[in-house]
């Protein structure tokens, strides 16, 4: 919708509707198209919603356990940070647990590459410029060249992958999950112990992960238009 028909079902003045609306985009939960600029949902939008989210994504999170016997992790982007919201482990002994709740900055390590790739280079230069960019890990990336070059790798193939960086002998891979908006929405994880997860393991989940999160995508793009 455009500011006029906003505006009006509002009741509200332009300017004071302007305001609010710019208030709404700052934590994403409006954003305006570029073509037209009309309003539309934001990504922000699921953070209220939690529980809408991991419906849609559960049934591909478990086929994709399936796939690989190593732990599956949904996380969503909430502002400066990035938050694991659902959690499926293998039944095996040696499996990577994840804690769900558990925030970290919005950067840090697969996920975080994954959400910041969607974004401009002006604004990661933001986020990487008012944050601390502190290691989680002594393998986490902090030199911020490398880690935009690794960003543009990400944009390439459309997944991340990261070794060590937010747990020790820990390999995370992960793919972005959007709504029928295109909004970032999620990123969809597959986390493995280390001595597992071989190179040739990695070019193979990163296939399994990148279909399972388009099919989510697909998944949301149906519900959304039902909203």
């Amino acid at each position: 919708m455009g500011l006029t028909d906003i505006s009006r079902g509002v009741g509200l003045d332009k300017a004071t509707t302007l305001r609010l609306l710019h208030t709404l985009a700052n934590i994403d939960l409006v954003r305006q198209r570029s073509d037209d600029r009309n309003y539309v949902p934001g990504g922000g939008i699921y953070n209220f919603w939690p529980n809408e989210i991991r419906k849609v994504c559960r049934p591909h999170m478990q086929t994709l356990l399936e796939h690989t016997q190593e732990t599956i992790c949904l996380i969503v982007p909430r502002g400066k940070q990035r938050v694991c919201i659902d959690v499926i482990e293998p039944d095996r002994e040696l499996r990577i647990v994840a804690p769900v709740g558990r925030a970290l900055p919005v950067y840090a390590g697969a996920a975080g590459r994954v959400f910041m790739a969607q974004k401009s280079d002006a604004q990661v230069k933001e986020i990487l410029s008012e944050s601390e960019f502190t290691a989680i890990t002594a393998e986490s990336v902090t030199d911020r060249d490398i880690y935009c070059q690794q960003l543009n790798d990400v944009r390439t193939s459309g997944c991340a992958h990261s070794v060590d960086e937010i747990t020790l002998d820990t390999s995370a891979i992960a793919a972005p999950v959007f709504d029928g908006l295109n909004n970032t929405v999620a990123a969809v994880v597959v986390r493995g112990p280390g001595s597992r997860m071989t190179e040739t393991i990695v070019a193979s989940y990163c296939s399994e992960v990148k279909a399972c999160a388009a099919a989510i995508s697909e998944d949301l793009a149906h519900t959304q238009d039902q909203l």
